[in-house]
């Protein structure tokens, strides 16, 4: 059986981790630390001389995720896929 992907992977995505973190008692460091690994695994996907400029592009686009949608943060206290 095929996976069906979307054009959006950040929908994608989302869409995998919500059964996660709706479920009762989920651990959010125990989730992070997963997508974390995938993101080991994307920088380890680049040549080794793009290695340090990926993952310096991580770390800038998570820091500004985290501000942006910090600023507007959703009514409801549940977590949610957020989808473009």
């Amino acid at each position: 059986m095929e996976a069906f992907v979307s054009d959006c992977i950040h929908c994608d995505i989302h869409d995998l981790l919500e059964p996660e973190l709706t479920r009762e008692g989920a651990d959010l460091g125990q989730i992070a630390s997963k997508v974390t690994e995938v993101l080991a695994d994307l920088v380890l996907s680049a040549g080794p001389d793009d290695r340090a400029a990926l993952l310096a592009d991580i770390i800038a686009n998570l820091g500004h995720f985290v501000l942006e949608k910090g600023e507007h943060p959703e009514a409801s206290d549940e977590p949610k896929a957020r989808r473009h």
